[in-house]
């Protein structure tokens, strides 16, 4: 067999982002656990570029505001007071910040101090003026270094503008990423983003972001106690020696730090990279509030994790093992087909041991979208797994639905196929998914008026669909509804399956 691993994908190339490999990990593991996240870099760097198109891939509801120029009415609006209740309502204009997903903040560090003070507890806490902001999820900032955090050596002019940021507000953000400059990327970047490559983004870069941040999350779900017991360590060892580069760790920063490196280990493990301390590192690197401040030597970093990895010992955290140690067994079936330096027998023995564990109509959705995945020539599976999943499917996509009984007694399967083709599913996963709920789920109980739409609706059909969507949300697909729920065309199926 020729490839036993998927090919390792690229978060940021196929959003026309090049020149970032590196920080790739990083920032992954900052999409997985939504924590607030900051890029700092000079101007033309494409931090504006990178975090829109990241909000576009993952299909949220974004807003984007220059701080410099931000005023409170532009968050949430004008205030008004109820004179019934003496309550405070907002009267929100279309780019308030209520129903946003993911808010970004740009030239944070030009803008004023009562507004940066505004801005604190959104960062921090997800709220405004004591409001839970319900939707927020995503919290982005970007700023140029201020004068006192540039380089020595920098010969073009500083950034008079910027401020440094509060310290406190810099500590809030859990993941600070300084990107490099145009003159520090390699050659063919450099060309590539002369020659306009990042004009567009690949048509599938939804479905690979989507991907890679869902697997991620089951990754840090997974991780095992001698990986977090690790990162624990790493902390304490590496806490006293920063002081070196004066940088000091407090209890919140180091909590921090110990949940960014588990998490930039399971990015690593995502992206395909190579499972050793530069996840460490990279995760080190991402977590010092002080870049915003002033210059932190890299060659000490550098000096404080050589000397705490080498106190602490990381534990074998094999993708194999990582695979098996998701609970999920819909997000495991998904990532044995996408989780990198896994065998192809255990990849194949996740798979069907997942299938194996769902309840028929589950293990027959599953199978359905994981099916021509299994054809691919970069998802590599034993001869016998592929035969499973064709086994469950080709019963199932072939065998039509025998229904008993007449009238009111087979008016349910009516009604499952009316409200499976009243979503938006493509006609033949919807045809797929009505034979699959009428041919495996349990039978309703009958009264002499047979059985009633809401029964079928909620026990039958509710499920079955959140099934679908839980498995098309792993595989990287937008998150479904009755009006927007479209997957890729599932052509070769059938054929695959008899």
């Amino acid at each position: 067999m020729a490839s036993l691993a998927p090919t390792a994908p690229g978060l940021l190339r196929p959003l026309g982002v090049v020149g970032y490999d590196a920080l790739e990990p990083a920032l992954l593991a900052a999409l997985a656990t939504e924590e607030p996240l900051l890029l700092v870099s000079d101007h033309g760097a494409a931090k504006t570029l990178l975090l829109l198109r990241l909000a576009d891939a993952l299909g949220l509801a974004h807003r984007h505001y220059n701080a410099s120029l931000l005023q409170f009415d532009d968050l949430a609006g004008f205030p008004i007071p109820d004179e019934r209740t003496g309550a405070i309502r907002y009267a929100a204009p279309p780019g308030a910040i209520w129903d946003a997903e993911a808010v970004f903040l740009d030239e944070i560090g030009r803008c004023r101090p009562e507004v940066a003070n505004k801005l604190f507890p959104i960062v921090h806490e997800r709220r405004i003026q004591g409001i839970a902001l319900e939707r927020l999820r995503y919290r982005w900032a970007a700023t140029n270094p201020p004068p006192e955090a540039q380089e020595a050596d920098r010969e073009d002019d500083e950034y008079q503008g910027v401020e440094r940021l509060d310290p406190a507000l810099a500590d809030r953000f859990a993941y600070i990423v300084p990107l490099p400059r145009f003159d520090q990327l390699g050659d063919a970047d450099r060309l590539a983003i002369v020659r306009g490559v990042g004009e567009r983004a690949h048509p599938d870069a939804p479905a690979t972001v989507r991907a890679l941040v869902e697997g991620t999350r089951d990754l840090i779900a997974a991780a095992s106690p001698a990986l977090r017991e690790c990162a624990a360590q790493y902390v304490l060892a590496v806490a006293p020696r920063l002081r070196d580069a004066k940088v000091t760790v407090g209890g919140r920063r180091a909590a921090t730090l110990a949940r960014n490196l588990v998490a930039v280990w399971a990015a690593h493990v995502m992206l395909g990279r190579p499972r050793d301390g530069d996840a460490f590192l990279l995760a080190l690197q991402a977590s010092i509030p002080e870049v915003v401040r002033r210059p932190v030597p890299r060659t000490k970093l550098l000096a404080a994790h050589r000397q705490a990895w080498e106190q602490v010992t990381a534990p074998e955290e094999t993708p194999e093992r990582q695979l098996l140690a998701v609970r999920d067994p819909i997000r495991r079936a998904v990532l044995a087909l996408t989780l990198h330096g896994v065998p192809a027998p255990a990849r194949g023995e996740a798979l069907c041991g997942a299938l194996a564990q769902l309840p028929p109509t589950d293990a027959a959705i599953v199978a359905w979208q994981l099916l021509p995945r299994l054809h691919a020539p970069d998802r590599a599976v034993p001869a016998t797994a592929v035969e499973t999943v064709a086994g469950i499917v080709a019963p199932v996509a072939n065998g039509g639905i025998a229904v008993r009984g007449w009238g009111a007694a087979a008016q349910w399967v009516a009604d499952v196929r009316e409200l499976i083709a009243a979503t938006a599913l493509e006609r033949e996963d919807a045809e797929y998914l009505c034979n699959a709920v009428c041919a495996l789920a349990p039978i309703l109980p009958q009264a002499s008026e047979g059985t009633r739409r809401d029964a079928v609706e909620a026990q039958l059909v509710a499920p079955a669909l959140a099934t679908w969507q839980a498995c098309a949300a792993a595989l990287g697909h937008p998150a479904p509804s009755a009006a927007t729920h479209r997957t890729p065309a599932a052509r070769g199926r059938a054929g695959a399956a008899a």
